[in-house]
């Protein structure tokens, strides 16, 4: 979202907990290394890029370069359960998604957000969109097309990944910073098992907050909303249920899908119990309802997540991007 956004006002302060414990140490640091062959190609890993700031503290990327660019870049959203952390990481040498990427000629940024219980969703998904702009302003430094940007992730970083596939925005040359002047939106989406409508999860008339709590699962702090008052000079928590269901609203991806939104493919599980299968299902509808190219793979049998590829998914992820980024 564009600092133009109805959310931007309700940011509150506060330091980031997954981030905090690498800012200081790590914010000017731009650290590359060699890293060793993952299968076909070989790649370089750069540290701590620093995309963008929040409330005085650095939001962080990693940038991986595979020894031959094929000139397309794809956000990899490091996001589960609207945590980012520098943990999570290392384990995508390990991530059949993320190697075929690379040995497909992809740069592969890997963005951190601002993390809940600290910073709440419509705090959270303000991160993003500052990532898109500051990789395309640096495109030629990256060796990339800017133009040439898909976005992945899995979960709460499918989520994400839709929300900005649907509510960026174009350039907004009046910004102050010049970096904000370039364009949030991106070409291209391929998401995981994503929350899409935050009012209608699972069945109609139940919100994601009441599905989790039926689950026994807490994540009140995601949606703990907050706004500016100018009486008490603080942000006041939102408690009113009609205003809490608008946020709700206006935070699901569903709700910004337009005609001129970038092709979505979703991948589920249809026994996905955290995050229902109608979530995709819908979401699926919708963007065909508008004419926006899209594609529901079903993994059949499989829950939230699975270790191993099904048959048929590998190819489907990569042809997604390579169809919608690549020259023919």
């Amino acid at each position: 979202m564009d600092t133009s956004s109805p959310f931007a006002k309700d940011i509150g302060s506060g330091i980031m907990r997954d981030l905090s414990k690498t800012i200081f140490a790590a914010i000017l640091i731009l650290e590359t290394v060699a890293i060793p062959k993952l299968s076909a190609a070989g790649f370089t890993q750069e540290k701590n890029i620093v995309y963008g700031h929040k409330h005085g503290l650095g939001l962080l990327m990693d940038v991986f370069r595979p020894e031959e660019q094929n000139r397309a870049g794809v956000i990899w959203v490091v996001s589960g359960g609207m945590n980012s952390s520098r943990s999570s990481i290392p384990q995508l040498s390990n991530d059949p998604n993320f190697t075929t990427l690379l040995d497909h000629g992809y740069t592969v940024f890997a963005v951190m957000h601002g993390s809940q219980p600290k910073f709440s969703l419509h705090e959270i998904v303000e991160d993003l969109p500052r990532a898109v702009r500051y990789i395309r302003y640096h495109s030629k430094r990256f060796g990339i097309d800017g133009n040439k940007l898909g976005v992945t992730g899995r979960s709460s970083g499918g989520q994400l990944a839709l929300f900005l596939a649907t509510a960026a925005k174009h350039s907004n040359a009046s910004a102050s910073d010049i970096i904000d002047r370039t364009s949030s939106r991106i070409q291209a989406a391929a998401v995981y098992f994503p929350g899409t409508d935050m009012v209608n999860f699972g069945k109609e008339n139940r919100t994601i907050l009441q599905h989790f709590h039926s689950l026994g699962f807490k994540a009140d702090a995601t949606f703990d909303f907050h706004k500016w008052s100018d009486n008490t000079k603080r942000f006041e928590r939102i408690e009113n249920a009609k205003d809490r269901f608008e946020y709700f609203k206006k935070l699901s991806p569903i709700s910004h899908v337009t005609s001129d939104d970038p092709p979505v493919l979703l991948i589920h599980g249809d026994k996905d119990k955290l995050v229902p299968f109608q979530q995709s299902l819908i979401f699926n509808a919708r963007l065909k309802e508008v004419g926006v190219s899209s594609k529901l793979f079903v993994a059949t049998g499989k829950d939230h997540g699975w270790r191993h590829p099904v048959v048929g998914e590998l190819k489907v992820f990569l042809d997604w991007f390579d169809d919608n980024l690549l020259d023919k």
